[in-house]
């Protein structure tokens, strides 16, 4: 069968794969997400803490899950989604979110967790919020896990200063930046600005936009290569900063999710190792 990874240690994202938006049910199931996936040549994939439920509910248990994991090669890496901290919050709310990111840790383990800020025109306090993901941070250690931080550009982590400073006030060992090539520069980021410490990278491509950033994060993030982004210098800056992989891939278009599952995995392995290879990344596998 063959396999687009180029040798690289690729890492399809939950929303990569699901052939639907996000927020709406994932068209592709599990099983399925998993073979396309692996048939593709990636070593990895994402879940998210609600796919879990509601996987189990369609029939499919954690044992089950866990010999299509086994049977396909595949690693959970990437679970999606811890908000609800950055702001005033509901803490039972807080720790019901923790406690589903945890079952998923629990049930196949996992490098990283992505964690953000979905909400913004509201003020935010980034001692306050430093302090809460510290704590946060702190917690998911224990099951081994990295909090990869991730800034969008409508939401009160906006700006490519506010992650780095909230991150200096927070320090918990396995904490980290989560560089999401749309989100990095349609957040003002620059690659020669950009420092460590660098938990997580999503890989993408897309148009430069100056405003509707929740539309356009939802409907315009390409495949590597399909935008006017520079990805390969952004890869580079990322690389000098000592993060040399996995190396997540997250897409999701109208077209995109339309494909066929194991083409669109077919073409996000394919995209992403040349976009890597452009870069100079070193190969993790013959």
């Amino acid at each position: 069968m063959a396999d687009d990874s180029g040798g690289f240690d690729l890492v399809a994202s939950f929303f990569t794969l699901t052939g639907a938006g996000f927020a709406e049910e994932p068209r592709y199931s599990f099983v399925e997400r998993c073979r396309a996936a692996a048939a593709a040549g990636f070593t990895g994939i994402g879940l998210h803490a609600d796919d879990l439920p509601r996987t189990v509910a369609s029939g499919l248990d954690v044992p089950g899950m866990q010999a299509v994991l086994a049977d396909t090669g595949l690693h959970v890496v990437e679970i999606e989604f811890l908000g609800g901290w950055a702001l005033a919050t509901d803490p039972a709310e807080l720790d019901r979110t923790v406690r589903r990111i945890e079952a998923v840790a629990d049930a196949f383990g996992g490098r990283h967790v992505s964690a953000g800020e979905f909400r913004g025109n509201v003020p935010l306090d980034l001692g306050v919020a430093g302090r809460r993901l510290e704590e946060l941070a702190r917690r998911l250690a224990g099951r081994g896990l990295q909090v990869a931080v991730e800034a969008f550009p409508w939401s009160v982590l906006a700006g490519p200063s506010v992650v780095p400073e909230l991150l200096r006030q927070a320090q918990a060992p396995n904490l980290g930046q989560m560089v999401d090539v749309w989100h990095f520069f349609n957040n003002g980021g620059t690659p020669d600005a950009l420092t460590g410490p660098i938990a997580a990278v999503q890989l993408n491509d897309g148009p430069r936009v100056h405003g509707d950033y929740l539309v356009h994060a939802r409907a315009a993030r390409r495949l590597p290569g399909e935008g006017e982004l520079d990805v390969a210098g952004l890869l580079r800056a990322v690389l000098r900063n000592g993060f040399t992989g996995p190396w997540c891939v997250e897409v999701n278009t109208p077209e995109f999710r339309a494909l066929p599952v194991g083409e669109a995995a077919r073409r996000a392995a394919a995209a992403t190792a040349a976009a890597l290879d452009a870069a100079g990344a070193p190969r993790t596998r013959a």
